[in-house]
C-alpha cells in the first residue's frame, strides 16, 4: 500500500467528479461511487484527464527548454531563475544539468500529468468493464478511455526514457505502468520502453476499433483521433507504411465528419486585429500587442475550435519573464509570406526588473503570442495531422502525394497568389522530407514538449539536414552544449519521495544539493 501513496493522491470521489471545468459543460453524477456506464462517461469529462503533462505547476513545460525553440536570457538566468525561483527545472534543463527534477520535490507532471490522469482512466475502464456491457456506446466510452491512457503512456515513455529504437531491445526502465483502477495495487518494477509501448498499442488497436465517431468535444478521442494517435505509435516505432495507412484514415474520418478542409483548418488570412480601445504602446511596441484578435468565427479561442482534433492542455508560450523565442526557432519562418510571423510573432517589452537603484532590461524583444491568442493543444490538431500524413508520404516515396498534402496546408498559412512550395515539385526526398518536418516545426505550439521528442527521433536520421546530434544554448556569451544521446535527453530522474516508496526499483534517493544555477 505504501508503494502507491505518492504515485496516486486521489481516489475517484464525487468531490473529484465535480470538478470538471465550465468549458465542458458537464454536470456531476450525484453520486460517490459510479455505478452506470453513463457515470463512467463523466470521469472522461474531468479537467484532470488532460492537464499538466510534462508541466509545472506555473504550466512551464521544462522539457521544451532542452530543445531549441527557446532562449534564456542572461537577465532570465541570473535574476528570475534564483535559488528562490520555484521552477528551477526551467533553468536545469536549458544548461544541462545532470538532474531535471529536484529531488526534493515530486514534479507536478508526474503526479498530476501522468498519474492523476492514469487512475481516471483505469477506473473507467476497469468500472465498465466490471458491469459486463458490450454495447457500442458503452465499447465507445472504454475505447476513449484507453485512448488518453496510451496518449499518456506513450510520451511518459518518450520523455522519461529515451527514443524508441526499431533494432534495439528497447529495454530501458522508464516509469511505473499502471493498468488497475484500484489504488491499492502496488507497483512492480519500472516499465520498459518496449512494454509500455506494447500497451499503447493495444489500447491503441481498441481505440481505433470501437472509439465513436463523433465527440462533443476535443478532449475525448474520436475514431479520426484514434487512428491518428496510433499514426503516431508508427511514427516513433518508424514503422512508415503503418503510419501513412492510419494518417490516411484519421485525414479520411475527419473529413467525412466535417465535410470539407475548410471545416478542418483556419485561413489564417481570415485573421486580423482591432482596436478596441485607445492603446499607447512603448517605443518598438507592435500596437497589434494592445488590440484583439479577430478570425471567421468565435471558436478559435475554444477547446472547441476547428482545429483541435486530439486536445491536451498547453504549457504558457509567451511570457517574456520566463523565455523567449530562439534565435533558430524566428529563423525558420518567411516573414514576408508567413501568416503565423505576421499574425503572433509580435515586438513587445522584454523581461525588466530593478535590484536598489540598477535596473536589468531586456529591452523590446519578438514574442510568440500564438497559444495567448487562440486554443492552442500539445495533442493533434487537423494541421499536423495534416503534416504526419506528409511525412508519411514521402518516407514511403510517395513524393507526389506529399507534396499536395504540404501544399493543402500552406493555403491556410501563407499569403500571396500562388502558396505552394516554391520549386515543390523538383525537390528531392530529403528535401522536401525537410521542408515538411520544418512546417511540422512551425505548426507545433512553441513551447511543446513534442519538439524534443522530435529531436530525439530525428536523431535516427543521421546525416538527414533535420538530424540535430548536438543542442546548443547560450546565456550571455557562454554556450551549453549536449548531444542528443547524451542521458539528460533520454532520461528524467525520479524524485525522493517516489523513490523511497518504490525500492523495488533499486535507484537510491539523492542527497545531493539541487544548484543548477551553480552553472551559470
Amino acid at each position: 500500500m505504501k508503494s502507491t501513496k505518492y504515485l496516486l493522491p486521489l481516489v475517484l470521489l464525487g468531490a473529484t467528479v465535480a470538478s470538471c471545468d465550465d468549458y465542458l459543460d458537464v454536470k456531476p453524477v450525484g453520486k460517490m461511487i459510479p455505478t452506470e456506464v453513463s457515470q463512467f462517461e463523466n470521469l472522461l469529462n474531468n479537467t484532470n484527464t488532460l492537464d499538466y503533462f510534462m508541466m509545472d505547476n506555473n504550466r512551464n513545460c521544462c522539457y521544451a527548454m532542452l530543445g531549441d525553440n527557446l532562449c534564456l536570457s542572461y537577465n532570465h538566468a541570473h535574476y528570475q531563475y534564483t535559488p528562490s525561483h520555484p521552477n528551477l527545472e526551467m533553468l536545469a534543463a536549458y544548461v544541462y544539468y545532470d538532474k531535471l527534477v529536484q529531488p526534493t520535490t515530486t514534479p507536478f507532471f508526474w503526479s498530476y500529468g501522468i498519474y492523476r490522469a492514469v487512475a481516471y482512466f483505469n477506473n473507467v475502464i476497469d468500472g465498465i468493464e466490471s458491469l459486463g456491457v458490450t454495447d457500442d456506446y458503452s465499447m465507445g466510452v472504454v475505447a476513449q478511455a484507453k485512448a488518453g491512457r496510451a496518449w499518456v503512456y506513450l510520451y511518459g515513455a518518450l520523455t522519461y526514457g529515451p527514443m524508441y529504437d526499431p533494432a534495439g531491445p528497447n529495454d530501458t526502465p522508464c516509469i511505473p505502468l499502471r493498468t488497475s483502477g484500484d489504488p491499492t495495487v502496488e507497483n512492480g518494477p519500472l516499465a520498459t520502453t518496449q512494454q509500455l509501448f506494447d500497451q499503447v498499442k493495444t489500447d491503441l488497436d481498441f481505440a481505433c476499433a470501437y472509439a465513436p465517431e463523433y465527440s462533443a468535444n476535443a478532449s475525448r478521442a474520436t475514431r479520426a483521433a484514434a487512428y491518428a494517435l496510433r499514426a503516431e505509435y508508427h511514427m516513433y516505432t518508424r514503422n512508415w507504411e503503418s503510419m501513412l495507412a492510419d494518417t490516411q484514415e484519421a485525414w479520411r474520418l475527419a473529413l467525412a465528419s466535417k465535410g470539407s478542409v475548410d471545416k478542418l483548418i483556419y485561413n489564417f488570412n481570415d485573421f486580423y486585429y482591432e482596436q478596441v480601445s485607445d492603446i499607447s504602446p512603448e517605443p518598438g511596441v507592435d500596437p497589434r500587442v494592445y488590440m484583439e484578435l479577430r478570425g471567421p468565427d468565435l471558436d478559435f479561442e475554444l477547446v472547441e475550435n476547428r482545429e483541435n482534433l486530439f486536445y491536451r492542455t498547453a504549457p504558457s508560450g509567451s511570457l517574456a519573464s520566463r523565455y523567449y523565442p530562439s534565435d533558430d526557432w524566428n529563423s525558420i519562418f518567411d516573414r514576408a509570406t508567413d501568416k503565423r510571423w505576421d499574425l503572433f510573432s509580435l515586438a513587445d517589452t522584454g523581461y525588466s526588473i530593478k535590484q536598489g537603484d540598477v535596473t536589468h532590461d531586456d529591452g523590446i524583444q519578438i514574442i510568440y503570442m500564438r497559444s495567448d491568442l487562440m486554443s492552442t493543444t500539445t495533442g493533434i490538431t487537423h494541421p499536423i495531422l495534416l503534416l504526419e500524413k506528409a511525412e508519411a508520404e514521402a518516407r514511403t516515396g510517395h513524393l507526389g502525394d506529399a507534396l499536395i498534402s504540404l501544399n493543402t496546408l500552406r493555403k491556410y498559412r501563407y499569403t500571396g497568389d500562388d502558396t505552394d512550395l516554391p520549386g515543390g515539385a523538383s525537390l528531392s526526398r530529403d528535401d522536401l522530407l525537410n521542408e515538411i518536418l520544418t512546417e511540422r516545426r512551425r505548426e507545433q505550439h512553441i513551447s511543446t514538449f513534442v519538439r524534443t521528442v522530435d529531436i530525439k527521433r530525428y536523431a535516427y536520421d543521421t546525416g538527414k539536414p533535420w538530424c540535430k546530434e548536438v543542442i546548443v544554448h547560450k546565456i550571455g556569451d557562454k554556450e551549453y552544449r549536449a548531444p542528443v544521446n547524451s542521458t539528460v535527453f533520454n532520461s528524467i530522474n525520479i524524485d525522493n519521495a517516489i523513490l523511497r516508496y518504490n525500492p523495488q526499483w533499486g535507484i537510491s534517493p539523492s542527497s545531493e544539493p539541487y544548484q543548477p544555477y551553480n552553472l551559470l
